[in-house]
């Protein structure tokens, strides 16, 4: 097709680039016929598990510490027998290597994809890397190798690994486009820890490509134009200088204090890792606004133990001078450590999942409650818990924790009394906010599952990635009710969904009075610079029109008016 071509993805990694294009096709390649296929099974998931770790290593050598967990995390699924016992009992049927690969990698995918948190759930996109490098290696087949280019290029794929994208050089990939994908994946953080902008789920993009040489990509606005005219590389040029000015002037805020109207706004650093903590702390973040406590329980048959758990949050309390996050463990469906276990649902997005769990494992809710109170007495960390229904629940909650610290009093035990609070992510939470207000002592939005309630569109289906915008009038229009309602009431209010990364949705909650953000490290300095540039006599007429505007585009676009001035 002659000519500039439009496509529309969603903007994952924030950068701008143009460039010639290089298209990614990767077939899976065909096994022959083996000898013993048990056996070479079972030899080709040790060579996985050796491949990873050896990329794993590598990439930590290289100070890649994101891709090096993830490479790390994917080698420890290797080693889990569910992955291999999966492939021979396909093969004891009669199965085919290629036939067992598919459906026994299948069936831990949607298991996994079962899971209440999609960031957990993106596992499954684990899981099936390891069964493409376990197909690959019984077939013969080198893993592609996308390290090196001669010459910068833009890649543009159906899709990319962890691996893949953990491997590019940002000297040479430019960005990157893929036709699937979600925004919580792994190849998404690996490409944001790289700086690398990257556009995800373009539908139609490899059609749109044929025949192409060259793509302008925004990896924040999802933009990727195809054989760009000379007026739209110009335009992309200008959005890459400011960009890069954007960059530059964020290194000013490191460990600076910001304001919106004179008020103080906290930029908070997301936490899912000791790596993310780091991070956080080299960032200089305003404390930590979520501190996803779920990798403790991953890929292990234990949960753990009060002491551990205890010497972790006591290390992220003692790190900083504002308050450390805790959310309480956010885990549901199945999920391959064994320490928690639900049977299987129809919809487990509505299932027994999040804080639901509690009741029925009280003796993990406690042991982490413990470890939480007992670190509270080494610095300033804070409870929160996730998928809160009703104000009932949240009476119960502190009901337990209040018989917890008693229990912790007559045992002499040394704790804190950290302040407690819960995720708004559920609809109802919202709409009762001055009810719930009465019973915390502060909320934070988590505006991705928010979104995906308010608009009844599952996150993990990309087919209804167009229903996944956080900066749609009803999900502002909930943030706003418990904004108000927290303000009223004297309760702090934060986010940490990924619209809180988003220059437009950082802007809108400043003005709704939102007191902190919590983002990824990397993104804290250009929060605290987004904040610090916004003029308020604009705010409340932009907020208001994108509240009344018909669509997420719309609201976007009146938010954008007032931030970016276009």
């Amino acid at each position: 097709m002659p000519g500039e071509v439009k496509i529309d993805g969603l903007g994952v990694s924030p950068g701008v680039a143009t460039g010639p294009i290089v298209s990614i096709v990767l077939t899976p390649p065909p096994i022959g016929e083996l000898a013993d296929p048990q056996q070479a099974t079972r030899d080709a998931v040790v060579a996985a598990e050796t491949e990873l770790n050896e990329l794993s290593a590598k990439l930590k050598a290289q100070g890649r510490e994101e891709g090096a967990e993830v490479m790390s995390a994917q080698a420890l699924m290797a080693s889990d027998p569910m992955l291999l016992d999966g492939i021979i009992e396909q093969l004891d049927g009669g199965a085919s290597p290629d036939e067992a690969i598919t459906t026994a990698s299948s069936g831990l995918q949607a298991m996994l994809r079962g899971l209440d948190d999609p960031y957990l759930a993106q596992r499954a996109d684990d899981i099936g890397e390891v069964a493409e490098r376990v197909r690959r290696i019984l077939a013969g087949v080198e893993s592609a190798d996308l390290s090196h280019f001669e010459e910068p290029v833009i890649l543009v794929a159906d899709s990319l690994t962890a691996a893949e994208t953990a491997q590019l050089d940002p000297e040479t990939v430019l960005g990157f486009a893929t036709e699937t994908g979600g925004p919580t994946s792994h190849v998404v953080i690996i490409a944001r820890s790289l700086g690398v902008p990257a556009v995800v789920g373009a539908a139609g993009l490899m059609a749109a490509s044929e025949g192409k040489s060259s793509v302008a990509l925004d990896g924040a606005t999802g933009d990727l134009f195809m054989d760009p005219t000379d007026e739209t590389v110009a335009e992309f040029v200008a959005r890459a200088e400011h960009h890069e000015a954007t960059m530059a002037a964020a290194q000013e805020f490191r460990g600076s204090a910001v304001t919106y109207d004179g008020r103080p706004m906290s930029i908070a650093a997301n936490v899912a890792s000791g790596a993310d903590l780091d991070k956080g702390v080299d960032e200089r973040g305003d404390g930590v606004g979520l501190l996803r406590t779920e990798f403790l329980y991953m890929e292990r048959p234990d949960a753990p133990d009060e002491q551990e758990q205890y010497a972790f949050y006591s290390r992220a309390a003692e790190a900083f001078a504002k308050p450390v996050t805790i959310r309480t463990f956010d885990i549901g469906g199945d999920k391959p450590a064994e320490c928690v276990t639900v049977d299987p649902e129809e919809n487990p997005f509505l299932g027994v999942r999040g804080a639901r769990l509690y009741a029925p494992h009280r003796e993990l809710f406690d042991t982490q409650i413990r470890a939480c109170l007992r670190a509270a007495a080494n610095g300033p960390l804070q409870v929160m818990m996730p998928m809160v229904s009703t104000v009932e629940e949240i009476i119960e909650f502190r009901g337990w924790i209040d018989d917890i610290a008693a229990q912790l009093d007559a045992d002499g035990i040394v704790h804190g009394t950290p302040d407690i609070g819960v995720m708004i992510e559920v609809p109802s939470l919202a709409l009762t906010a001055d009810a719930v207000m009465k019973h915390v002592d502060f909320v934070s939005i988590g505006s991705n599952d928010l979104t995906q309630y308010t608009l009844a569109a599952d996150r993990t289906n990309g087919a209804l990635g167009h229903l996944q915008d956080p900066l749609h009038p009803s999900v502002l229009a909930l943030c706003k009710l418990t904004a108000t309602a927290a303000r009223a009431a004297g309760v702090s209010s934060s986010v940490c969904g990924l619209s809180a990364a988003d220059p437009l949705g950082a802007a809108a909650f400043a003005v709704m009075g939102m007191d902190k953000l919590s983002v990824s490290a990397r993104s804290i300095n250009v929060l605290k610079a987004t904040i610090a540039g916004l003029d308020p006599s604009k705010g409340e007429a932009a907020l208001a029109e994108a509240l009344a505007a018909p669509d997420a585009d719309s609201a976007r676009a009146a938010l954008s008016a007032w931030v970016h001035g276009s």
